[in-house]
């Protein structure tokens, strides 16, 4: 947590910037993250990891799924600290919400397994949320969800709709809306780039 608006040294790694954003997944936002600059240098990330992996080992967990890219390397990393299976998920090709696919043959071998469900930031939760549905429908049991950052109601959103607990290792204060309800659109200020 921000503790007098002071960012946690995690956050700090993916340099936030505050503006106008097209987060690219139908969502406006007040907050960019450089997601690729938190992976930069991985030792700095290891007592987050751990932090992660120590929330979802209480789930008894069978494998870790994350989304590509930033989620997945998360997720390698706690599959390796909890010896668990590693579950990358690829973005499907299109517009709109998002969608992802697992590597062939892996959905019969995440069927009936608790897996949780980790990405490098939890905003809107859309990416998490995709995951969720996906291994559900593989036949996986989605138990918990993990992040190292999460933005603004993203953790609660994802504990709301899917019904797990979501910890977090750091949160940052952000506001996300609905493309077409974005109140910053509304008064006319730009996208920044």
């Amino acid at each position: 947590m921000t503790e007098g608006g002071v960012l946690p040294p995690v956050a700090r790694l993916a340099q936030p910037r505050r503006g106008h954003f097209d987060l690219g997944t139908g969502f406006h936002g007040d907050l960019w993250l450089d997601l690729d600059a938190l992976f930069l240098r991985p030792a700095r990330l290891r007592p987050y990891v751990q932090w992660v992996s120590a929330r979802l080992d209480a789930h008894q967990i069978d494998a870790v799924c994350g989304p590509l890219e930033g989620g997945a390397f998360l997720a390698l990393a706690v599959a390796d600290v909890l010896d668990t299976a590693f579950v990358p998920a690829g973005r499907t090709p299109g517009p709109g919400r998002a969608g992802y696919r697992l590597p062939p043959g892996l959905d019969r071998r995440v069927a009936g397994g608790r897996v949780a469900i980790v990405d490098d930031a939890i905003n809107a939760g859309t990416a998490v949320s995709a995951c969720f549905r996906l291994l559900r429908d593989s036949g996986a049991v989605p138990v918990a969800a993990g992040a190292l950052l999460a933005l603004g109601q993203g953790a609660a959103i994802i504990e709301a709709t899917m019904s797990v607990p979501c910890y977090a290792a750091a949160a940052i204060p952000s506001q996300v809306w609905p493309a077409a309800d974005c109140p910053l659109c509304v008064t006319g200020i730009p996208l920044d780039t």
